[in-house]
């Protein structure tokens, strides 16, 4: 009874203890929420998103720069020669930045920016966060920020509305030390240039015929099929014996769906692209891709690099049709119309990764970087049996046949006189066991043909 009566104590003691704590932190937060800036509903009130020309994000390794065009329907990341950004996330981005709504604030002293990594990029000491400045024209710096610390809220004032999720500190330098709190994190306000390229590629069709000229040219290919609904390819100028395995290369699917990582200009190329294969693909819609592959090795890791060129046979007009009436003639225009249309369009968006090198994963162009020696394989020529081989053998045994006319002899027996002659001459010629052999096998050949099917 003693012991509960002291445990009770203790836990009493405890629980006083964490109300007091509580007491205190709350009257803390009450405290610096009053000072500094006042509590606002929205983390950037009054940023006119039609004024941003260019967003800039800068961490302590690396940094992102997006232009946005004067229309606004595109934009470029400066740091890939001015490869076109994806419009679609920078817009999303600065709709979010204008919308984001502020959960808390908090007046930290810059002696602590450190430990909630608010400090901007590049000042040289630790602590460090991702600014991000939203630039107007003539490069002035509409609002900037930098994002910190991002913290895993479970539960509490503060929480979000699934009752926790992940927090940010962010710092807004003309507000001084108040640091505010947000419920997002803005993974996509990312200092790597690569991540704001916009990443459509172009899309290959159904291949007729696709080449590869190796730089050992033993070991360039080429396959083709007749008629586009059958899968199989076969061997251009293929030696005896030879045949594309199927296994070892997939053709009619190559770049149906390619994507790239990284993309780099035309001035880096010649030293990249040194000994390169080069591959031509000629689809059944009248496109040709002339590309160039290549693996490099760096730092004990392999990289994969390709370019490519587009052109395109695209049909001015559609094929008369004799006797053909009107009604069908004005539906056939006009899918013949809308399919030029579509085949110039993606004509012009193709043409425009002309003079760009991309990097992109071994899937991609694994199947073009395959030798002759490893997507050829020996087909087996069966010898064939005929069905009259059995027959061939007595074929020879015909020959001693030939005596056959010996039994003609007896067939002169009307003389009797001759009977004594020939007797003593023709009996050796009838113990011959050669001579009933041949004249049964004969008979038993054309037999022998109509059995066959039974067997069947």
């Amino acid at each position: 009874m003693k012991k509960i009566l002291i445990l009770l104590i203790i836990l009493g003691g405890l629980i006083a203890t964490a109300v007091v704590y509580q007491g205190q932190q709350n009257a803390m937060l009450n405290g610096t929420a009053s000072q500094g800036v006042k509590l606002r509903e929205r983390l950037l009130p009054d940023l006119n998103v039609a004024a941003v020309k260019k967003i800039r994000i800068v961490d302590a390794k690396s940094e992102a720069t997006i232009a946005i065009n004067n229309d606004g329907k595109g934009a470029k990341v400066v740091e890939r020669s001015g490869y076109p950004a994806s419009v679609s996330r920078v817009k999303s981005i600065l709709s979010e930045l204008y919308e984001q709504f502020i959960a808390s604030k908090q007046e930290v002293r810059k002696g602590a920016w450190a430990e909630i990594q608010v400090h901007p990029p590049g000042d040289g000491k630790e602590g460090t966060g991702t600014l991000v400045e939203l630039i107007g024209d003539e490069g002035k710096v509409i609002r900037s920020l930098v994002l910190g610390k991002q913290i895993e809220v479970m539960g509490g004032r503060s929480s979000t509305q699934f009752d926790g999720g992940t927090q940010r500190f962010v710092r807004i330098p003309e507000d001084g030390d108040t640091i505010w709190v947000i419920s997002n994190s803005f993974m996509d306000l990312e200092p790597n240039p690569d991540g704001w390229l916009d990443k459509a590629f172009f899309n290959v069709g159904s291949i007729k015929e696709a080449s590869v000229t190796h730089p050992q040219p033993e070991e360039s290919w080429k396959v083709s099929r007749k008629v586009e609904n059958i899968p199989d390819y076969e061997l251009v100028d293929a030696k005896t014996g030879e045949g594309l395995d199927a296994t070892k290369v997939t053709i009619n699917s190559l770049l149906s769906t390619p994507v790239f990582n990284d993309v780099f200009p035309k001035e880096q190329m010649a030293e990249i692209f040194k000994g390169a294969s080069k591959a031509k693909l000629v689809t059944y819609d009248g496109f040709t891709y002339d590309l160039q592959i290549v693996k490099k090795s760096k730092d004990g890791s392999d990289r994969y690099y390709l370019t490519v060129d587009v052109s395109a046979d695209i049909p001015a007009t559609r094929p008369p049709v004799k006797d053909e009436k009107e009604a069908d003639k004005k539906a056939a225009d006009e899918e013949f119309a809308a399919k030029k249309k579509t085949a110039e369009e993606k004509l012009a968006k193709e043409k425009a990764f002309s003079g760009w090198g991309f990097e992109v994963s071994e899937y991609t162009i694994n199947n073009l970087l395959k030798k002759r020696s490893e997507i050829v394989k020996v087909v087996a020529t069966a010898t064939p049996v005929p069905d009259s081989a059995p027959a061939a053998s007595p074929a020879p045994a015909a020959e001693p046949s030939a005596p056959a006319p010996a039994p003609a002899p007896p067939a002169p027996s009307t003389p009797p006189e001759l009977n004594p002659k020939p007797a003593s001459v023709s009996t050796p010629a009838v113990q011959i066991p050669a001579v009933p052999a041949p004249e049964i096998k004969p008979e038993a050949d054309p037999e022998a043909a109509p059995v066959i099917p039974e067997k069947n």
